[in-house]
């Protein structure tokens, strides 16, 4: 397998000619001072770049400590300083998903998933053959009176509706029962492959009545009553998904990620280091070997960068969300909060007259235009106005950042100082997110090769599949994050490692995950 600098079937290449004049540019623009702007001007933008690059060294701390909140979160008793283990940040939940897809598995699987108020159901055929498939995928909107209730088997059973009408759509064996997973916008305590129970609900979902019950249990009685021929076989994580999808085609595969409004990583591991996981089981033993790999997730949204230094601004956005002091990680490095860093950003030079323009909220009587400055309020900067301004033209009158200000923020008239100012802050956030992800990946791929898992011993190394809006949109996320797992990891790891982009990823990847738990079905079988 080729390395980080590769272009392998659907993997993106971390480091194409684009990409490398991309990021010289990007690269020079950042360590140039500005172009137009005052001697005042340059000295803010300078203190904010430093507020917003990390250090090879914090960066290495930060790989460091996320191999260690890996290790506390298996339980291994050498990253505790008592005789217990020690807590981790890191949720660290057994996906129940053990072994390899080969690419040469056929058959046809049903998947499942709510995201929002969104229901996607998909049909997948493996058709074997180094990975090749086939896809159907039908989206069907909930309705708001469907979202809220004491009676959960009412969404329930629109699910169901949806399902059934899924399959007279596609369907050419209206006998034949299929194979179902499920992956689940709710918050899920697995217990097993085909086991959970609902912790909470969330993305306006509120069925007070629901919290505690078995969510294969519901979705299967949902489903008998109205007569379908499913067989739902497992609960499906985001990050999992994403793994397996790209699995199928690409085996070498051992870690998935989803970088988006949110973030994941799954991985796979030796249940033998999972000690916690052990320790929980009936007699402290499992039903299939121990010898066994199993896919992990760590749920790294949660991780706790407080090995690094956190600025002003990230404190402000932290204590401003609806869970101050929690989930860090996540509000430096998503999508969630990555234009509204830019915002908090941009409203402090403007009230340092850093910036030119104005930015009026419309409360004053004097005020009279239609349409009030949007800057001034929470979230309003949305994450892809940052890809906008980083790709414009550093050589022209960055027009398009000239239309995201004035046009979609309602700013008043900008200068090119200004709009050089906001590129530049848009490139201080964007690359300290990408530094932060690719140092935590770092932490996981140091982990895996030291454990033993990862790399193949015939030399072939092994891929990281990656999925999300954020890391697919992004143009310079994408290079920036392999430029950091380059520094970090030694050359003769990174030159076996690949990263490929992933789409269509989770969707797909839990139908893979119904197939998995056929095949490991079968297996148990033949242990009998």
């Amino acid at each position: 397998m080729s390395g980080l600098l590769s272009n392998r079937n659907n993997f993106v290449s971390c480091d194409t000619t684009d990409d490398r004049s991309r990021r010289r540019r990007s690269g020079n623009m950042s360590a140039m001072p500005l172009m137009h702007g005052s001697a005042e001007q340059v000295a803010a933008l300078q203190e904010i770049q430093e507020l917003f690059r990390p250090s090879h060294e914090q960066l290495q701390i930060c790989m460091h400590e996320f191999e260690q909140e890996i290790k506390a979160g298996l339980g291994d008793e050498s990253v505790s300083r008592t005789a217990q283990p020690r807590s981790s940040d890191l949720k660290m939940i057994p996906s129940y998903v053990t072994g390899y897809p080969t690419g040469n598995e056929k058959g046809t699987y049903l998947a499942l998933e709510i995201s929002g108020v969104d229901i996607y159901v998909c049909q997948v055929k493996l058709k074997g053959e180094g990975g090749k498939l086939a896809i159907n995928q039908y989206q069907y909107e909930i309705p708001d009176d469907l979202t809220t209730g004491n009676d959960f088997g009412v969404l329930v059973d629109y699910v169901a509706d949806c399902v059934a009408d899924f399959q007279q759509r596609v369907s050419g064996h209206p006998q034949e029962v299929y194979s179902m997973a499920m992956c689940l916008g709710f918050a899920v305590r697995q217990t097993g492959l085909d086991r959970g129970t609902i912790v909470a609900l969330e993305h306006g979902f509120e069925f007070p009545n629901v919290i505690g019950s078995d969510v294969v249990e519901l979705f299967t009685a949902g489903f008998q009553s109205k007569g379908l021929n499913v067989r739902i076989v497992a609960i499906a994580n985001d990050a999992v998904c994403t793994l397996l999808a790209h699995a199928y085609q690409h085996p070498a595969t051992r870690i998935g990620i989803v970088h988006n409004i949110g973030t994941n990583c799954a991985y796979y591991d030796k249940v033998s280091n999972m000690r916690k996981f052990l320790a929980q089981q009936h007699n402290g033993t499992l039903q299939s070997p121990a010898g066994q790999d199993m896919i992990i997730n760590t749920e790294w949204c949660t991780f706790d960068l407080r090995h690094l230094p956190v600025s002003r601004y990230d404190q402000k956005v932290d204590m401003e969300s609806n869970n101050p002091g929690r989930h860090i990680f996540e509000k430096m490095t998503t999508g969630m909060y990555l234009g509204e860093i830019v915002r908090q950003i941009l409203v402090d030079l403007l009230d340092h007259r850093i910036l030119t323009f104005t930015a009026t909220d419309g409360d004053g009587e004097e005020e009279e235009e239609e349409e009030s400055c949007l800057l001034r309020i929470p979230y309003h900067f949305d994450t892809s106005y940052m890809y906008v301004c980083e790709a414009d033209d550093p050589s022209g009158d960055l027009e398009d950042t000239r239309v995201v200000l004035e046009e979609m923020c309602k700013v008043g008239e900008t200068s090119l100082a200004d709009r050089e100012i906001v590129k530049k802050v848009c490139e201080f956030v964007g690359q300290r997110a990408a530094s932060l992800v690719g140092a935590s990946i770092a932490g996981v791929v140091k982990y895996m090769v030291e454990s033993g898992i990862g790399l193949d011993s015939n030399g072939e190394g092994s891929a990281i599949a990656i999925s999300g809006d954020v890391y697919k949109d992004y143009p310079s996320f994408h290079p920036r994050v392999c430029e950091t797992l380059k520094a970090l990891i030694p050359e003769h790891v990174s030159s076996k490692i690949s990263v490929g982009i992933v789409k269509f990823s989770r969707i797909v990847g839990a139908a893979i995950v119904a197939m998995m738990a056929e095949k490991m079905d079968q297996k148990d079988v033949e242990m009998l």
